[in-house]
């Protein structure tokens, strides 16, 4: 298996045929393109679709895609060997990567399954109170209640959270999961090694986000803390943590309070990006789904993707994003999915015609 180094150094190998090659890698990768597709197919049954979303998705994860690239890439260097000439040695790798047959043939497919699988959830998102509108919201916090000895999670977490800079530090990891995931995408895709692992990662990611993130979220519709006024729920539990994120707003720029605000606009507007879910938490299921890929590759990475899944457990409730059951339910969704894409891996790699383009294109 290729190390880390030899990922990014860009080191020249015999060119392939890119055509013949791209279209085995669509074969290669056809598991992980059918349930993309399988996914868009079932909620244009529904009658769910959204050309906005398909062309805002493309012209968004192109250059964030790039820039994700570039940020893995520079890490890599800066860690791993410091050129004395990083900046063009950088641009000497990631022209590598963009120019390799084998690194493109097997990355596209999955670039190709990711876009198509976020536009259908970014569309079924937006269209959750279709099927059930949010019912779920007042239990959630019932539950929360039964949990936390009679008290609402972020009402702990205050005396120990509720400082202005400590809530911007958390919301900055927060937002951070963003860029997390999409270096994952863009490593798994273009830099890892063809195989199991790979397959893994990105068919528990699909499989996760449609067990947890469409049907769970269609039968416990809710929209989260920070939304408990707009929904007309008085007296809202939730005022007074609101209140003081406000407060830390006008003091820091507090990403959430923006984004919240914006989703709940773009809801209000019947804009397919207005979509709005809490439970489960995507991002406490997908920051475990790092954990897990990581779990063998160093002490150290380890550590850092576990404190990275806790902190965004913790600011998901203390920020008003959700309640924590939507972590705690999370949580086992993806692990469980984790064990499963893992056999499902081992069997779709055994098959020869993967076998053989891996190892076609697994010397870059």
């Amino acid at each position: 298996m290729s190390t880390v180094s030899d990922l990014v150094t860009g080191v020249a190998a015999p060119r392939a045929e890119f055509a013949p090659l791209l279209r085995r890698g669509f074969s290669a990768h056809a598991l992980l393109l059918s349930v993309a597709l399988g996914y868009v197919l079932v909620l244009s049954a529904f009658g769910l679709s959204g050309v906005e979303a398909l062309i805002g998705l493309v012209t968004f994860s192109v250059p964030v895609a790039l820039l994700s690239l570039v940020l893995f890439l520079f890490g890599s260097m800066v860690v791993i060997d410091r050129p004395d000439r990083p900046a063009r040695v950088l641009w000497r790798r990631f022209k590598g990567v963009l120019s390799s047959p084998e690194r493109m043939a097997r990355g596209l497919p999955l670039f190709t399954a990711l876009i198509i699988f976020m536009y259908g959830f970014t569309v079924f998102k937006a269209n959750i109170t279709t099927f059930i509108p949010f019912a779920w919201d007042e239990t959630l916090d019932r539950w929360d209640m039964a949990l936390h000895f009679g008290y609402r999670p972020h009402e702990l977490l205050q005396p120990i959270l509720g400082f202005p800079l400590v809530t911007w530090l958390l919301n900055v990891n927060y937002n951070m999961w963003f860029f997390v995931m999409n270096m994952f995408w863009v490593y798994y895709a273009f830099l890892a090694t063809p195989g199991v692992e790979r397959t893994r990662f990105f068919l528990s990611f699909m499989l996760t986000w449609i067990l947890g993130g469409t049907l769970l979220a269609i039968l416990m519709s809710s929209a989260g803390p920070c939304y408990l006024t707009r929904l007309g729920v008085s007296p809202d539990p939730y005022a007074p943590l609101m209140t003081y994120l406000n407060h830390v707003h006008d003091l820091y720029p507090l990403w959430a309070i923006d984004t919240q605000n914006m989703l709940w606009d773009f809801r209000s507007e019947g804009s397919v990006f207005g979509g709005v879910s809490a439970m489960p938490s995507m991002h406490n299921a997908t920051a475990l789904l790092f954990v897990l890929a990581v779990w063998n590759k160093g002490r150290i990475l380890r550590g850092v993707m576990i404190a990275h899944a806790l902190l965004v457990l913790i600011a998901s409730v203390h920020l008003g994003w959700h309640y924590a059951v939507d972590g705690y339910i999370a949580w086992p969704i993806a692990f469980g999915l984790w064990m499963l894409s893992g056999r499902i891996a081992r069997w779709w790699e055994s098959r020869p015609q993967v076998s053989q383009f891996n190892a076609e294109v697994a010397h870059v």
